[in-house]
């Protein structure tokens, strides 16, 4: 949990006891989060470009002050989601306590951030048992369902007399998957485990992956399956999207099953295609920049808080960045604009295997943000995973059109979505 950042405002009073206590207060904070090191220095005059002892950060803040844009301590350890201490916790019991019901808060955070345009968001928390029923008659569209569905999985406890519902449940064993890089079977097993070995009879756990994939698909943010030539010559897309054969080396669409002599089907009945690109839909993950209290105030940064001074900090500081402006005068004029960086690079995601193989990911930046942000991973959108086992090459432009064509499509006629910065 990050100090109270208060302290912050009093530039203009900087040998105040208020603004000495936040100095100290932020080191403090900086060496648990970073170590004793030298730490980047938030100064006026170094802001966060160079690397100082503690000591010359302390002495540096007192003389120049502190950068005022700087309210979320990246370079000093700080996550989304940490949230200031603003107040004494009493004992650990009572700290505990608070703790989890902040972690019941954030899913909510993550509801209202999801599907803003509803009432229900303008309820509190102790609101939302009992009035669902009444806000579904007057909002019966496809947002609303989805929204009341999640509801019911946030207002479900995990079993009787359990402190956090079924939703967030979910969500954070899905998270410890994604950070563990569990496979789907292994996480299946534990979810069996649990449900059936640990929790208490009448548990509303799932009881696979599937089953948990399920309950959060209204969260949105999938990708699309499209199947691609074994050769990289083309995409069953579009026009395509029917064929069994690629229309320019002749390769077949499916695997082949060497030993039947026949094409390889799935459990579901389904052929199984050679190659598949995954991809990532752009339009939704932009909203959700928007939608998130969290991230939508720092998306008119390069704009709103970037100070021009002549030094190279962000691609917003570029000749090509006023280039572009002064061509595209209008597109310059709202800051909400997205501006996007592409990166591209393959891994091998078999870490003990023999055989070389490398699957190529597609990662657009949002330059929008601030520095100690844009280039965080965890701000990274991921736009599609190219399979292998060889790096497309030069064709990487056949597995590009979908991402071209959402661009095209957004330069020209955009896409609504809700700014919690202004409401």
């Amino acid at each position: 949990m990050a100090p109270d950042k208060q302290w912050m405002n009093l530039v203009n009073d900087r040998l105040s006891e208020t603004y000495q206590f936040g100095i100290k207060e932020f080191l403090r904070y900086a060496t648990k989060k970073v170590g004793d090191r030298d730490i980047r220095c938030p100064c006026v005059k170094c802001n966060n470009t160079y690397s100082r002892s503690h000591g010359m950060v302390e002495t540096h803040l007192t003389v120049y002050g502190i950068v005022q844009n700087y309210t979320f301590w990246y370079h000093h350890g700080e996550r989304l989601g940490e949230s200031d201490s603003k107040s004494e916790y009493g004992s650990e019991g009572e700290e505990d306590e608070v703790l989890e019901t902040r972690g019941e808060e954030d899913i909510h955070g993550i509801m209202r951030d999801f599907f803003p345009t509803l009432n229900a968001f303008n309820k509190n928390r102790a609101d939302f048992g009992g009035s669902s029923n009444n806000m579904k008659k007057e909002d019966p569209n496809d947002e609303a369902k989805k929204f009341y569905r999640l509801l019911i999985d946030l207002e479900q406890p995990l079993y009787e007399g359990s402190k956090s519902s079924k939703l967030s449940t979910i969500i954070k064993l899905l998270h410890i998957k994604s950070l563990g890089r569990w496979s789907n079977e292994s996480f299946t097993m534990l979810l069996q485990i649990l449900r059936d070995e640990l929790l208490p009879d009448g548990s509303t756990l799932p009881n696979s992956y599937y089953e948990e994939k399920k309950i959060i698909q209204d969260l949105g943010l999938s990708y699309k399956k499209i199947d691609a030539c074994v050769n990289n010559c083309m995409l069953y897309w579009k026009k395509d999207e029917k064929s069994n054969f690629c229309s320019i080396c002749g390769a077949s669409r499916w695997k082949n099953d060497n030993c039947r002599g026949e094409i390889k089907v799935g459990r579901n009945g389904k052929r199984k295609p050679v190659k598949i690109l995954r991809y990532f839909p752009l339009k939704p993950r932009l909203q959700r920049l928007f939608m998130s209290s969290k991230i939508a105030s720092f998306m008119r940064w390069h704009h709103d808080k970037r100070v021009d001074d002549g030094v190279m900090r962000h691609p917003a500081d570029s000749l090509q960045w006023k280039s572009f402006d002064e061509m595209h005068e209008n597109f310059a004029s709202e800051p909400r604009n997205v501006r996007l960086g592409l990166a591209s690079d393959g891994f091998q995601p078999f870490a003990h295997s023999k055989t070389s193989y490398s699957i190529w990911a597609v990662f657009l930046i949002p330059y929008n943000l601030p520095p100690w942000m844009c280039m965080k991973d965890s701000n990274f959108i991921l736009s599609m995973l190219i399979p292998g086992p060889e790096g497309p090459g030069d064709a990487i432009d056949v597995y590009l059109q979908p991402l071209i064509e959402e661009l095209q499509e957004l330069w020209e006629v955009g896409v609504e979505t809700f700014d919690a910065s202004i409401h």
